[in-house]
């Protein structure tokens, strides 16, 4: 990938980071939950742009990822791919949505915003899982269990929503479990963002895919023959 787009992914996914990490101290102390433009659209326009930006580098990053899995698991590969693709998808509908809640003065979207950021909490922390087999190859053990905690934080969450009390729209109320997913993704997005930096001669060098595709010899066949049709390393 180029060093332009490398660079800038680990740079937001340390502003990611420490944005959460902001969020979590913010509920600790007021109590309230925030999101972007919202309640300030003041702002709007610069935060929407900015978390755009910062939503296509880190996705280019977790794609990159994906590729680098599919030699050794293609399945992965292709769920990592579909996640990642659907989390910037609905968090580029969600900053519409509140381009549209800031610029136009009305409450009739609150609701929908309300279930837009849900879907985004979903899809990113299934995101950060289906990208466990790829972090358990390249990272530590530390990172690859800590990709387990967002989804199951994000289901209580969403639990506490639909079980217990409903938050008022068009933001999901501040509780314990927000706190600590939160505070999980502060510290899984600066591991990502070393991770990155320890390891950028896999994301910057480029990947010849015929190698991966060229059969190899068996030296201890006696003939000659290739290993099936994909090379497979030990």
């Amino acid at each position: 990938m180029p060093k332009v787009l490398f660079y800038a992914g680990t740079a937001f996914c340390l502003f990611l980071a420490l944005t959460s990490a902001a969020e979590a101290v913010r509920e600790l102390d007021r109590g309230v939950l925030a999101f972007v433009a919202l309640p300030q659209p003041a702002a709007a326009v610069s935060a929407i742009a900015v978390a755009l930006v910062a939503s296509l580098a880190i996705a280019a990053l977790f794609l990159r990822m994906a590729a680098l899995l599919a030699a050794r698991n293609l399945f992965a590969s292709f769920v990592a791919l579909l996640c990642v693709a659907a989390s910037t998808a609905s968090l580029a509908g969600l900053l519409f949505l509140q381009w549209r809640m800031a610029t136009v003065a009305t409450h009739q979207l609150d609701e929908v915003h309300f279930a837009a950021i849900m879907a985004v909490g979903f899809f990113v922390s299934l995101s950060l899982l289906s990208l466990r087999p790829y972090f358990s190859i390249q990272a530590s053990r530390f990172l690859s269990a800590l990709v387990f905690f967002p989804l199951p934080l994000f289901v209580l969450m969403l639990a506490q929503e639909m079980f217990v009390s409903a938050s008022a729209a068009p933001l999901p109320a501040a509780t314990p479990a927000s706190r600590v997913y939160f505070a999980t993704l502060a510290l899984l997005f600066f591991s990502i963002a070393v991770h990155c930096i320890r390891h950028r001669h896999l994301f910057i060098e480029m990947t010849n895919l015929r190698e991966l595709l060229d059969p190899r010899v068996d030296p201890a066949s006696r003939h000659g023959r290739p290993i099936g049709g994909v090379a497979f390393d030990t």
